[in-house]
């Protein structure tokens, strides 16, 4: 039976012995094969998702196959007296024997294995000089895998904010995603790995690409944290601006203004120009809403116009025709409703379709007279 893997059962962590692997003739080489395969577990499960957690490695099927728990649980203590892992918990390295303290204490405790393989202290002190450009937190005094979750962490933290971005950077005018695409790109080759070794060679080999990325997020972040809200509202002005093109070329004013806020829209690195548009934005879209009001007004004046005329219509066709009074009396009310309607409304799309409204009953009437 498969153990649980939130937990390692504590008859299994007594029987684990302390110290170096005690070589007995014609026994060695079997433990050391459960030690090689154990390691090269640990190895590819902490490369793939950083630290893993003993009652994880005691409880995979594929290590069940060949070896008991007992053996899996003995061969990593055996791999931690030896320095070729280390046990994690919370923030620092145990030891093996406050290893197996922590875990009789409470079974479930979160006792994490790491690979303790290191790099030269030249290419750590490299990588360390290249990250103070983009880590939030300090990391002089940092270990190496301390160090690598710091890193790990900022990396997450950008590729999860340019996940958020991603659908309205794919929307047209808005900016960041060639960037954002890229830097997804750059961030799964860079986190495939994430123990401390093959990450630490990770950010001197995409160096260049990663302080470039590390450069992008800042503005990046801003903008879609704080400037959207602006944009989003920017982008539809733009569009309505359209519909009164042929106005707002009749004012160089306004329409410089208007070239330079379309300047602005389709830069493909607009973050500094965010507060000129704020400033620009205002102005146009004054001289769109007197547009805008001045041709309410003349379609709100004909269409009112038109229906006068169709009810004076109406009125004379319903005496010719000596019409039933109750339907007449209906017909000229929903006319004068629409009428009443036309004049309150401030929306040109609604006094188009009032409009059409009165005509289709305009000419559904005399079609039954």
């Amino acid at each position: 039976m498969v153990k649980s893997s939130n937990m390692v059962p504590v008859k299994l962590i007594k029987q684990i012995e302390l110290g170096p692997r005690q070589m007995t003739f014609g026994f060695e080489n079997q433990g050391s094969k459960n030690c090689d395969t154990i390691f090269s577990t640990v190895k590819r499960e902490y490369q793939a998702a950083g630290p893993v957690l003993i009652a994880h490695l005691s409880s995979l099927p594929a290590l069940l196959e060949i070896l008991t728990p007992t053996q899996i649980l003995q061969s990593i203590f055996w791999l931690a007296e030896e320095m070729k892992i280390h046990f994690f918990l919370k923030d620092h390295t145990i030891s093996p024997q406050q290893a197996k303290q922590a875990l009789v204490k409470k079974p479930d405790t979160p006792v994490r294995v790491i690979v303790n393989r290191q790099v030269d202290r030249h290419t750590f002190e490299q990588a360390k000089k290249m990250s103070t450009s983009f880590l939030s937190a300090p990391s002089d005094q940092a270990d190496q895998y301390t160090f690598s979750r710091l890193v790990i962490k900022e990396f997450q933290t950008w590729q999860d904010k340019m996940i958020s971005y991603t659908p309205l950077a794919e929307q047209n005018f808005f900016p960041g995603g060639k960037e954002i695409k890229n830097g997804l790109i750059l961030l799964k080759k860079v986190l495939e790995k994430q123990d401390s070794h093959s990450m630490i060679l990770s950010c001197l080999k995409y160096q260049t690409r990663i302080l470039q990325l590390a450069e992008t997020m800042s503005p990046l972040v801003e903008f879609y944290s704080q400037k959207v809200s602006f944009w989003q509202t920017f982008v539809g002005q733009m569009t309505a601006f359209k519909t009164d093109l042929g106005e707002i070329k009749k004012n160089t004013q306004i329409f410089s203004t208007y070239n330079r806020l379309l300047e602005i829209i389709t830069s493909p690195s607009p973050y500094q120009l965010v507060a000129e548009a704020e400033d620009l934005l205002t102005g146009v879209q004054d001289y769109h809403l007197q547009i805008q009001r001045k041709k309410m007004k003349t379609l709100r004046s004909g269409a009112l116009a038109k229906i006068t005329k169709m009810i004076k219509k109406l009125s004379g066709l319903f005496e010719t025709f000596d019409s039933d009074q109750e339907y007449r009396n209906q017909c000229l009310y929903d006319l004068r409703a629409l009428k009443a309607k036309i004049e309150k409304s401030n929306c040109i799309e609604d006094i188009i379709s009032l409009s059409n409204d009165a005509k289709d009953l305009f000419v559904d009437v005399i079609e039954e007279i």
